[in-house]
């Protein structure tokens, strides 16, 4: 009975301590860089850092090839890597399969759906707090961009003006092409941001009655 309750107790603190490390990690900002390109395929590099150099993920992405590292106190302690080949394989091996399902599944919301002055009024307030909270102490966002659509082109570049305005300090150029469809971007930023913070936006934002409908919606039998 008595190595019971020693054992009780030792999980007891061992759960505390773990729910503290959480509350830690949602509090204490965590500082941030990374860069996107899309020229030549996407190629992704992120590096966030938690309390100094205690704690630190990178990850490098280009292509289906990835490489994701975990740091403690500056030394490297876990690494996992992909590679796309495999990835290429079961996709083409579970082609047929997927495009049988998939022409018996609803289709995803259209673009009225997509259009909807609520649902864009609430995705553009949730940038303007994420903007907030991750504080970027820099910032740039240069690119071209165009749909097969030219409507939609013409959508997302007011939506970039919006986002233009919305970061004063960023250095920002996007300019549509309305005759192609091309994804040019190269995005890079450095800063800091509490991980709570950002949660609670996100869910908030997501249980919102126009973003809700999006997320959650039924699929037809």
């Amino acid at each position: 009975m008595v190595i019971l309750l020693i054992i009780l107790k030792i999980l007891l603190y061992l759960l505390l301590f773990l729910l503290g490390l959480a509350l830690l990690l949602l509090i204490i900002p965590v500082n941030y860089r990374g860069q996107v390109l899309t020229a030549e395929g996407l190629r992704v590099q992120l590096a966030f850092g938690w309390a100094g150099k205690l704690l630190g993920i990178s990850a490098e992405i280009e292509g289906e090839d990835y490489d994701i590292a975990l740091r403690i106190l500056n030394k490297k302690v876990y690494t996992h890597k992909g590679k796309g080949q495999e990835a290429e394989k079961e996709r083409s091996e579970g082609k047929t399969e997927k495009k049988a399902k998939d022409s018996k599944r609803k289709k995803g919301p259209g673009f009225k759906e997509l259009t909807d002055r609520t649902l864009i009024n609430e995705i553009l307030e949730y940038f303007k707090r994420v903007l907030n909270i991750i504080k970027p102490k820099y910032m740039h966002l240069y690119g071209t961009y165009g749909f097969d659509d030219p409507s939609l082109t013409g959508m997302v570049s007011g939506a970039a003006a919006i986002i233009k305005a919305m970061i004063p300090h960023g250095r920002v150029g996007l300019y549509p092409d309305f005759t192609r469809e091309i994804i040019d971007l190269d995005l890079c930023a450095e800063g800091s941001m509490t991980v709570g913070s950002l949660a609670y936006q996100t869910i908030r934002t997501a249980l919102k009655k126009p973003v809700r409908k999006i997320l959650f919606r039924r699929k037809k039998k």
